[in-house]
């Protein structure tokens, strides 16, 4: 078992000898997932919204019933649309949450959050770092306050999908939260975290779970 680890911890995870190679934004095919958080900065930095970004820069996969999103690879390239002739992030400012991780995983255990460093190998190496530098998140407890709410809100919809018994309904279920967490853009100016808390407030209403 990995090593774990919180954001104030130094880890051997920074590619301080990066040359713009981009083995690490390859051949991830729907690996890259994106949250609300992800999503509401692309969309915000790009100037284009949800549903213009389907089928373009995202895609989408079930996970356990539910219908989310991830980066899309491009079909010739098998690179991250994103990764410029380069070799770097067109889009390293706003990237989402899992390629600010890379080469970290996150653990979600008994209600906290942690991190791990993964066996992925950079082939320039790697130097230490603390991680919430690495991470370079604004309010890095806000922000893993929400990833442990999506986390757990998540995984509770997962479990009534999977052993609900009517089909039309769960796939109902599946859209309203893709299009309640995705496709409902945040107004700009509003803060994503006050309007994502009163989503999930909505959700749990509109669902009848627990609030």
């Amino acid at each position: 078992m990995p090593t774990r680890l919180t954001s104030h911890d130094l880890a051997r995870i920074s590619c301080s000898a990066c040359e713009g190679c981009g083995e690490c934004c390859r051949g991830m095919d729907d690996t890259i997932h994106l949250d609300p958080y992800d999503v509401c900065l692309l969309s915000q930095n790009l100037g284009t919204g949800f549903g213009e970004l389907l089928n373009k820069r995202i895609g989408l996969h079930v996970d356990g019933g539910l219908v989310l999103p991830h980066l899309l690879m491009d079909k010739e390239t098998d690179a991250c649309s994103f990764l410029g002739p380069d070799g770097r992030c067109s889009i390293h400012a706003f990237r989402p949450g899992f390629c600010r991780l890379y080469p970290l995983g996150r653990v979600y255990e008994n209600g906290t959050l942690g991190y791990f460093v993964t066996d992925s190998v950079c082939p320039g190496g790697r130097s230490k770092v603390r991680i919430h530098k690495w991470l370079e998140i604004a309010d890095l407890p806000r922000y893993e306050a929400f990833l442990l709410t999506w986390h757990d809100f998540r995984k509770e919809v997962q479990k009534e999908l999977l052993s609900a018994q009517d089909m039309e309904l769960s796939q109902k279920t599946a859209l309203y939260i893709l299009d309640l967490f995705y496709g409902t853009p945040t107004a700009p100016g509003r803060d994503f975290h006050t309007a994502f808390a009163r989503r999930i407030k909505k959700a749990r209403k509109d669902l009848g779970l627990s609030i």
